[in-house]
């Protein structure tokens, strides 16, 4: 099911032939660089895909397979999942996300993606705020983030990993203000 398309991006659910390309982004340590880390190796890689990704998103909220349109590639995934609190799903609110191969990096695409998701997350879906977290040292998707206009709300330090903690509220939404 294609769930949304902008000018070079398709979104869709992720099928069986996107294992490869999936696996070769999990593979890679600068993809994952600010998602955890290491490189995934190929069963964890394999058993996350299909568990995670390969079901049907539900309820249109969760990470889509990204589509290059002008070479038919997937190149990722994009998407707005559930944002969650101590007690679980917190209603009206979204987590964006944006994953891309390293091929397709300074292009463009992320913020092509992050513009596509907050209009059908604050149009479609309703949502009152879309958040969003991005490792400290994450220049590029900071960029993203400032492009989409997303606020800073603060910075989560860890031992290992810090976060900076961001968020655009619908301006639609009465609950805005």
């Amino acid at each position: 099911m294609t769930i949304l398309e902008t000018a070079r991006l398709l979104f869709r659910d992720h099928q069986p032939e996107d294992l490869e390309p999936y696996c070769a982004m999990e593979a890679d340590p600068e993809v994952r660089r600010y998602v955890g880390g290491q490189p995934r190796m190929r069963p964890a890689a394999e058993h996350k895909f299909r568990s995670v990704y390969l079901p049907p998103v539900r309820n249109r909220l969760g990470l889509w397979a990204t589509i290059f349109k002008p070479e038919g590639h997937y190149i990722g995934y994009c998407g707005l999942y559930p944002h969650f609190g101590e007690r679980g799903p917190i209603p009206g609110e979204g987590t964006l996300a944006f994953y891309l191969a390293r091929a397709y990096w300074g292009r463009g695409l992320a913020t092509e993606a992050g513009h596509a998701f907050v209009r059908f997350g604050f149009g479609e879906l309703g949502l009152t705020r879309i958040v969003a977290g991005v490792e400290v040292g994450n220049d590029a998707s900071l960029r993203v983030l400032e492009k989409l206009g997303f606020a800073w709300l603060s910075t989560e330090k860890g031992e290992r990993r810090s976060f900076h903690e961001f968020e655009l509220r619908n301006p639609e939404s009465s609950e805005s203000v």
